[in-house]
């Protein structure tokens, strides 16, 4: 009996199946957020002092998310985000994907050659002590002015903004972001490796304690709630 080469079946798969071949992200990136209202720290500093913290640095951001038409190419299932992100004199425009499985190829709408380009997992801490995993693929554009998406886009700016304050120490990213409806919300958030070891530790070191002190993690994102105008 005549066997068939590997790569011609794997052609023959539903595009669902082949798109399981693709590579998991090595990096990652561990998060949990939530309303100081509902308890524990309420604000970035507290948040710092809670967990034996120092800041490094610190910067505040305005945030401005967009409305606009995905690219033809964007692949199924995955949502498309687009925001530009101002401190100080720079300006950040950035394309993220986010989904629930790893791409095998994605390109960048903003341009050929962004200024930068990541690909990750973003693990979320849930309010049930669960983890949600999404695959996020972003690149970035830079400049020293506002920044027009392109046209082929057919952006808009929405119609509300919101404005984050972060504060570094190493690896760890604590933010107070500021959100429509009067809404705080608290993050803290490690980049890593995307292994069990990484998030065994950021559960262990940073999660527990922060729920000891009276964290409830919320299960929205901040695009989410950054980008509800209502």
């Amino acid at each position: 009996m005549r066997t068939l080469p590997f790569l011609f079946i794997l052609l023959l798969l539903p595009s669902s199946l082949a798109a399981q071949t693709a590579a998991e992200p090595t990096e990652a990136e561990y998060a949990m957020r939530w309303n100081g209202d509902e308890g524990g720290p309420q604000t970035a500093k507290n948040v710092l002092k809670e967990l034996g913290e120092k800041a490094e640095e610190s910067k505040d951001y305005e945030i401005q998310y967009f409305d606009f038409t995905p690219p033809d190419d964007a692949p199924a299932g995955f949502k498309s985000i687009l925001r530009q992100r101002k401190s100080g004199k720079k300006f950040e425009l950035t394309f993220k994907y986010r989904g629930d499985q790893p791409l095998p190829t994605w390109a960048c709408p903003l341009s050929a050659t962004p200024d930068e380009s990541k690909e990750e997992v973003d693990v979320s801490i849930l309010a049930t002590g669960e983890i949600k995993r999404s695959y996020s693929y972003s690149c970035t554009l830079e400049s020293k002015n506002p920044i027009d998406p392109p046209k082929e886009l057919k952006a808009s700016p929405k119609a509300c903004s919101s404005k984050m304050t972060r504060f570094k120490a190493g690896k760890l990213k604590v933010e107070e972001w500021h959100l429509p409806g009067n809404v705080t919300l608290v993050e803290v958030s490690r980049n890593g490796l995307n292994t069990q070891d990484d998030l065994d530790s950021f559960r262990s070191k940073i999660v527990k304690n922060l729920v000891k002190a009276g964290v409830k993690p919320s299960d929205r994102s901040k695009t989410e709630l950054g980008s509800d105008c209502q």
